[in-house]
């Protein structure tokens, strides 16, 4: 009896020392499973060591075994930031909405991450500020005329704010510049006026032209009187699938209607 007493607490010991056993292997790998870090090749690696970012490290798989030890990826690639429908005055005071796309990317990881908490909010105020000493400073007619001036050496000028912060600007592109309020009233009466009077200066260069060619015709018939009865002529024939005119001679009491036709009451022999 005390054999098997014993034989029991032996089994019972194993399997509490294979349990034991288990969880530390599986604690051990799962441990090894998640300090696995993968940094692609668009990316950089951030390697912080008891809570100081002391590297960045390139592409490559990375065991953390330490677990005061964290390495944080940080995508390099390109990325844009839209800074839209922003209203501002010109500098006669006129309101326009403008649209800008900037493009930027990281280039100092370390100095990314230790510059502010949210780069791109920076960069977006940045941006804003830059978009409306820019607008302030051109009339409306000129932003009008050349939208270009806008974007026009702006990556330069907010090139230097972005170095502080770790990253280029690639691009700073205009999207839309529309007109509100009073100014797109005051350039949709202009435009109205101005296609009105072309509307108008064409129907007087229509009437000219009638005119004129009335003109010639009245020397022409003076000239040659023989021309009149060609013309009466012409008249009487009319056009295809038309009712044949009516030609009127004279100009006394009692004129004489002239048709080609025959009078309904005549004899046609």
């Amino acid at each position: 009896m005390k054999e098997f007493a014993d034989t029991v607490l032996s089994i019972i010991v194993l399997i509490g020392a294979a349990t034991v056993l288990w969880m530390v292997l599986g604690g051990g790998l799962k441990a090894m499973r998640d300090g696995v870090v993968t940094v692609y090749d668009y990316e950089a690696g951030l390697k912080f060591v008891r809570g100081k970012l002391v590297e960045a490290l390139p592409p490559g798989r990375y065991q953390t075994w330490a677990r005061d030890t964290v390495i944080e990826r940080v995508d390099l690639r390109e990325q844009s930031l839209t800074i839209s429908g922003q209203e501002m005055l010109s500098q006669d005071n006129l309101p326009v909405r403008v649209t800008v796309i900037v493009r930027w990317k990281i280039t100092d990881p370390l100095l990314y991450k230790r510059a502010a908490t949210n780069v791109s909010m920076r960069l977006y105020e940045a941006a804003q500020v830059l978009l409306r000493k820019r607008v302030g400073a051109l009339m409306l007619d000129a932003l009008l005329a050349d939208r270009g001036k806008i974007d026009e050496g702006a990556i330069a000028a907010l090139q230097a704010e972005a170095t502080r912060a770790g990253i280029a600007i690639a691009g700073f592109d205009l999207r839309d510049l529309t007109l509100v309020g009073a100014a797109k009233q005051a350039f949709s009466d202009l435009w109205r006026a101005q296609k009105e009077g072309l509307a108008a200066l064409e129907r007087a260069r229509g009437e000219q032209a009638a005119l004129r060619s009335l003109a010639n015709a009245a020397r022409m018939l003076k000239g040659n009187p023989e021309l009149m009865n060609l013309r009466v002529l012409q008249a009487l024939q009319g056009q295809a699938g038309k009712t044949p005119p009516t030609v009127i001679l004279g100009g006394a009491p009692g004129l004489v209607p002239v048709s080609r036709d025959p009078a309904p009451d005549s004899d046609p022999a």
